[in-house]
């Protein structure tokens, strides 16, 4: 992918990255870590329910999809909120799982913060999901956990901490397959492996198309697609898609004032900056 310019009129004088700071500082962590918590705990009753006989498949799957993208995003903006203070523990080791091949929760952290400071280049951990092919993106995407995997081990090794963390995760995917039995085996891998797929798909590819970042007022989803957007994932996540160029640019800035950031630092040469931002 080439080096993408901003597309408009970007006026990063109008604010000191001081200023951006004061007006929008960043959350706590703890502001995210029940909703990663609660979003996790969603994905496995969904299964439980499923497993147990009391949700159909086609509910598990819509409920388990959106809980486990859910997961996700509450999770990547805890990463990139104010780190201070005391982490609610059980939000370090509680993931909804995507395969028994997993790295902990610090080694994904590291890999995203990488993926900021090289941005698409070769030391981008996200490099191969960022493929100008969609279709060989979205199969990157679909085998994340295992490249991601594969990527740290390559660099950085097995250390017995990762080893450790790595075998709990294989023997608790392996504990909710035997609660499942078949059934619940090829249910579960189904929608957990979409949720993850789904969750990198759009913030490894689609957020890095021309169409939409390198832009500081990028165009608006179609209503429809903006609608269901908010009813499976919601509004701050969709802010954080649309706005994901800003979000490289101040990624502490919660993805809910991502908008109104961007009305500050756009507009014509010598205008003022909009009411309201």
């Amino acid at each position: 992918m080439a080096s993408i310019r901003p597309h408009g009129a970007l006026r990063p004088d109008r604010l000191t990255r001081r200023e951006v700071t004061a007006l929008y500082p960043a959350d706590r962590r703890v502001h995210y870590e029940p909703g990663m918590v609660g979003w996790a705990v969603a994905f496995y009753a969904c299964y439980a329910a499923f497993v147990l006989e009391l949700l159909p498949f086609w509910a598990f799957a819509l409920l388990g999809v959106s809980a486990f993208v859910r997961n996700q995003n509450r999770w990547h903006e805890a990463l990139h909120a104010d780190q201070r203070g005391s982490s609610w523990l059980v939000a370090q080791v509680l993931l909804a799982l995507p395969s028994p091949v997993y790295l902990g929760r610090r080694e994904l952290e590291e890999m995203h913060l990488l993926h900021h400071r090289e941005h698409d280049g070769v030391g981008d951990p996200d490099h191969r999901m960022m493929d100008p092919s969609a279709l060989r993106a979205a199969l990157w995407c679909f085998v994340q956990p295992e490249l991601s995997a594969a990527w740290w081990i390559r660099r950085r090794g097995l250390g017995a901490r990762l080893a450790t963390t790595m075998a709990v995760h294989a023997l608790v995917w392996a504990l909710l397959m035997w609660f499942g039995g078949w059934r619940g085996f090829v249910a579960y891998n189904v929608v957990a492996r979409i949720g993850n797929t789904a969750a990198w798909f759009v913030f490894a590819w689609l957020v890095h198309q021309p169409w939409l970042y390198g832009q500081v007022d990028p165009p608006e989803f179609p209503r429809p697609v903006r609608w269901l957007w908010y009813a499976l994932v919601g509004r701050e996540n969709y802010w954080g898609v649309r706005f994901h160029f800003m979000h490289h640019l101040y990624s502490a800035v919660p993805d809910r004032r991502l908008p109104a950031l961007a009305r500050r630092l756009a507009g014509p040469v010598g205008g003022s900056a909009p009411e309201g931002a």
